[in-house]
């Protein structure tokens, strides 16, 4: 959800960041215009968030433009900031998020009309905290154009195999593991490592591995880590890396100082001990490509940019294969996050053309590292149909992904309710009795007829009253029709997530209990227990 990205034809809001700063918690908000049916364009992020005092700030979103026939809705003002805790490192703070857009809904047969098309957007940031130097040599990364390097085993983790087990693969329907048993993934997305932080959110206040701790000790069993290309380039520096090591103690579980392993560490190596800690509390992860460039999700429609070629985005992954190869603390690779706009599925363009380019990359990727599950986004669009970025399906129906190894795929889309964008469908007579239907046609299909097994990559919500009530509705139907089938990571760990906030307080720590009561039902156990 959170990084977001621009829209064209339908936009929403959702940026709010919010950070520390001073001992203060700053919040602020972004908003894009929205939009349903016809066509219309999304205004440039406007709107700054007060910074928060005593009584918190408060932030002015103007209303989209609509385009021809579209009609506009004005955004309404985010929250004002909130207060922090005194005494903590770093300056600014960042959140991003946003998904949006007006779908085509389903009639009566369950298939989709024409009607409007999707996005999402808005971005906030937390803007970087004290410098620092990173340490000289040792520093595995990515050239800024060519081949991905060899990866010597001295530049490797050190963290090789430290989860139990083995790896993940898709049969019909099911995610097994290496025992041929049914396995899910249910988990939760912590981002920043895309975000001009260049380095998971909220260690600038938390110990990393501390953080890790609370995700295993509360029952996820995989994060969905979230990161840009850059970080893969040489000078790629943490906002917060010259902090590292010099405050504390956690306050979830007493580390003091805070994130010494971290000192002097790029973010590909940050990146590294945040997986070296989840394979030592048993916690699976996802690689999330979130974008390109630091906080790009808010320009970047497809996979690939004016500075980072098609090429270059496969020989990244490429490199991270490698490097992560026959650890099995990592089992996926989310190609893409949210392919919209002009990104098609079917449409004959390689340009645009989402699923060849995604079967390209994922079968690099399996020659390299044959035991990750490759993990494969919907688009915005098929053909005239919409839907949510990243969350339309329908083309698997006519141009079904092909890897070499059939059983490493997973299909994934990402879900969300009326606080992030109010969808005709939210509003709908029959809500929520149309959801089921709508689901079917967009992307419950490959589940229904084990074409594949669907991870749910972003849902969120932030207030069950929000919208009449409606957003609690829909996140309770959501949490029904995930039961004990799907995967999921819910979007967010962070609090500082515009549209959702997350499953931490604005403190980062204190959990937000309703949320992790209403996700607990639905939760599996941990792989390999």
């Amino acid at each position: 959800m959170q990084f977001q990205q621009q829209y064209h034809p339908a936009s929403a809001s959702r940026a709010l960041a919010a950070a520390t700063l001073v001992g203060m918690l700053a919040i602020v908000a972004c908003s894009r215009g929205q939009s349903s049916g016809g066509s219309a364009t999304g205004g440039a992020p406007k709107g700054t968030g007060g910074t928060a005092g005593a009584s918190g700030g408060t932030s002015e979103l103007p209303a989209g433009s609509g385009g021809a026939g579209g009609v506009t809705s004005g955004a309404t003002a985010g929250p004002g900031g909130v207060a922090g805790s005194a005494g903590t490192s770093g300056s600014g703070g960042t959140s991003s998020g946003g998904h949006v857009g007006t779908g085509g809904q389903p009639d009566a047969s369950g298939s989709g009309d024409a009607a409007g098309t999707t996005g999402r957007g808005g971005s906030d940031v937390r803007v970087g905290g004290a410098g620092g130097t990173l340490a000289s040599g040792g520093t595995t990364t990515l050239p800024d154009s060519g081949q991905a390097p060899d990866v010597p085993d001295a530049a490797r983790p050190t963290d090789a195999v430290t989860t139990p087990g083995g790896f993940l693969h898709v049969e019909g329907n099911k995610l097994l593991d290496w025992r041929g048993q049914t396995v899910r993934l249910t988990g939760v997305n912590w981002f920043g490592l895309e975000t001009n932080n260049q380095e998971p959110h909220g260690i600038w206040v938390r110990d990393y591995r501390s953080m890790v701790k609370q995700i295993a000790d509360l029952g996820f069993n995989v994060i969905r880590l979230p990161w840009a290309n850059q970080i893969l380039r040489s000078g790629a520096k943490a906002s917060d890396s010259g902090s590292f090591g010099k405050s504390g103690p956690d306050a979830y579980d007493g580390t003091n100082p805070i994130n010494q392993a971290l000192a002097g560490k790029s973010p590909l190596e940050i990146m590294d001990k945040v997986i070296e800690a989840a394979g030592e509390l048993g916690v699976r992860i996802i690689l999330d490509n979130h974008s390109r460039e630091p906080d790009g999700y808010m320009n970047e429609q497809v996979w690939y940019t004016d500075k980072t070629s098609e090429k270059q985005w496969i020989d990244d992954w490429v490199f991270l294969a490698q490097r992560y190869a026959g650890n099995t603390t990592v089992v996926a690779a989310d190609l893409d996050n949210e392919p919209h706009g002009i990104a098609s599925w079917g449409k004959g363009d390689p340009a645009t053309d989402w699923n060849t380019a995604a079967e390209k990359c994922g079968n690099a990727i399996l020659a390299a590292n044959p035991d990750w599950v490759i993990v494969v986004e919907g688009t915005e669009k098929v053909g005239s149909d919409g839907y949510w970025w990243g969350g339309n399906l329908t083309g698997v129906k006519t141009n079904p992904i092909k890897l070499s190894d059939p059983k490493k795929l997973m299909y994934s889309a990402h879900e969300y309710g009326p606080e992030v964008h109010d969808q005709p469908w939210f509003s709908d007579a029959n809500f929520p009795n149309n959801l089921p239907a709508l689901w079917t046609a967009k992307f419950d299909f490959i589940m229904q007829q084990n074409l594949g097994h669907i991870l749910i990559g972003e849902f969120g919500i932030k207030d069950r009253s929000a919208m009449g009530g409606r957003s609690g509705v829909w996140f309770d139907t959501v949490l029904s029709k995930l039961g004990k089938t799907y995967s999921w990571t819910f979007w967010c760990w962070n609090p500082n997530s515009g549209d959702t906030e997350g499953l931490l307080g604005y403190d980062w720590v204190t959990p937000v209990q309703w949320k992790i009561d209403a996700l607990k039902p639905t939760m599996a156990p941990m792989i390999g227990k």
